[in-house]
């Protein structure tokens, strides 16, 4: 009978137009996984958030969900990214980045060049290839795709930047 449960139930049965919690955001990814389902295609939920460049958002996802993954699990993020930025941000065809050491193909660890070569032959995707750690706050693309670990390592790290420019 915890509220995440009854929340995500709710919003299961059209009682709600949205669900939002400050609880465990692991139990609201695994309520949400539970009764929600995931959508066909997609493999594994991953956390989203924004991140502020010049003039609009970045999504940078998955910031925290899937700390182990699979190449075939970061492609799968490229098409919920999209979705979500064309819906819920209005871009008309959202570009993707894959977060890597180099823009270049080859560079990254095994995991991030076959996801690169998964992600290059992705049909409706705006794949863009390679995209550095300073693209996410530039605007360089729509979407930022990496894995949990990378991606709440960053998500922290500009949460702490923005706190020490405020304490300057």
């Amino acid at each position: 009978k915890s509220s995440i449960r009854i929340g995500v139930e709710q919003q299961k049965q059209g009682d709600s137009d949205a669900f939002i919690s400050a609880g465990n955001t692991g139990a609201v990814m695994a309520a949400s996984t539970l009764l929600l389902g995931l959508h066909p295609g997609v493999e594994r939920p991953a956390i989203g958030t924004l991140m502020p460049s010049p003039g609009r958002p970045t999504l940078l996802l998955d910031a925290g969900a899937n700390v182990d993954r699979s190449p075939r699990e970061l492609r799968g993020f490229a098409p919920t990214g999209s979705v979500y930025a064309r819906d819920v941000l209005g871009r008309e065809d959202p570009t993707v980045g894959l977060l890597s050491i180099g823009e270049e193909a080859e560079k990254g660890d095994a995991l991030v060049r076959e996801a690169n070569a998964l992600l290059l032959g992705e049909e409706g995707i705006n794949f863009i290839g390679n995209v550095e750690g300073r693209d996410i706050l530039t605007g360089t693309c729509d979407v930022v795709v990496c894995d949990g670990f990378v991606g709440n390592v960053v998500l922290k790290f500009a949460e702490t930047m923005a706190h020490l420019f405020v304490n300057l």
